[in-house]
């Protein structure tokens, strides 16, 4: 067993805390050299670390709104795809039922009807689309699908054609159960939020709101005619079943349109969205390159400090290797 005099244990301590220090060092640079940047701001930039620490903030901030941002064009563009296809074909479906009831073409007036059926049905889904797991159209309860499926809707739809003596009560029911608030349509079929759906925010207190809501008054004009024409053509035995038809038809038509001004609502939002997520990019970047500059290792001298420690560290390492061979018998 070798015994080590006082003189050399003192040295092999001094020279193992030495290594340590080296070792730590050694993979510090060598990581700024990956990085290209300094690893231990701290120390490094001692008084300006204050002002690297607010850039690094002030860059993190910006990426959580870019991220919110980019999340809220997602909902944004996804509303957009659940519109058009909730409103796709309305205007023709309108047209050629208004033309079909005016030749009295029973065939048509049906093919219409299996149509309004079909686009019912498409629309329903489309407004209980879901983006990332949250309802696009239930407002504030996003948890919830906004809509009750066609059944529901067309079984109270019949229930009133079933209560009507004539156009003119249809109507009034018809308006009483899709327009009065707590109404049949509040009540069976629109199961959302009472409120917007959160808006997002696109500049220290800017926030943009680009949602819609399937309790709107365009989505219930489109589900209304369509369920509408959907029963109409089932009652053939309804006293003013084509007035019902023509009225549906044309409240159809304007419905789609009144669809198309969400869009554009949504559109505009959506412009200052991406308007934000380029003047954002461009402060990202201009942030980032001071804060690079701050804050980077230049790569040569990384280079030169680590090959001067590895130097150090084989000497240290050499050094240890000798003392520990050394014995009690050296020093007598």
């Amino acid at each position: 067993m070798t015994s080590y005099g006082f003189p050399t244990l003192l040295q092999y301590s001094r020279l193992s805390t030495a290594i340590t220090d080296i070792k730590q060092r050694s993979e510090q640079t060598r990581m700024e050299l990956v990085t290209g940047r300094i690893a231990d701001l701290n120390s490094e930039l001692a008084g300006s670390i204050g002002d690297a620490q607010m850039l690094r903030k002030a860059i993190d901030d910006i990426a959580t709104t870019q991220t919110s941002i980019s999340r809220a064009l997602g909902r944004a563009q996804t509303t957009q795809i659940s519109l058009a296809r909730a409103s796709e074909g309305s205007t023709d479906l309108g047209v050629n039922l208004l033309d079909a009831v005016n030749r009295r073409d029973e065939n048509a007036v049906g093919i219409s009807g299996t149509q309004a059926q079909l686009q019912l049905d498409a629309a329903i889904s489309a407004f209980n689309q879901r983006y990332e797991g949250r309802a696009l159209f239930s407002g504030d309860a996003v948890q919830t699908n906004p809509l009750a499926d066609s059944e529901t809707l067309l079984t109270d739809v019949r229930a009133i054609f079933a209560g009507a003596a004539d156009a003119a009560q249809l109507e009034a029911d018809l308006d009483a159960y899709f327009n009065t608030p707590g109404g049949g349509f509040d009540t069976n079929i629109y199961l959302g939020g009472s409120g917007d759906a959160a808006r997002t925010e696109i500049s220290d207190g800017e926030l943009v709101s680009y949602s819609a809501k399937a309790d709107e008054q365009p989505i219930r004009d489109l589900l209304r005619n369509l369920s509408t024409i959907v029963v109409a053509e089932e009652n053939t035995g309804f006293v003013d079943r084509n007035t019902a038809l023509s009225t549906a038809a044309t409240g159809l038509i304007e419905a789609g349109n009144s669809v198309a001004e969400i869009r554009s609502r949504i559109g505009a939002a959506e412009e200052r969205m991406v308007a934000a997520q380029t003047r954002l990019e461009a402060e990202h970047a201009a942030l980032g390159e001071t804060y690079n500059e701050r804050t980077a290792r230049d790569p040569y001298e990384a280079a030169t400090l680590l090959q001067q420690l590895e130097t150090q560290l084989q000497t240290s390492y050499l050094l240890t290797s000798r003392i520990s061979q050394l014995s009690l018998s050296n020093y007598i």
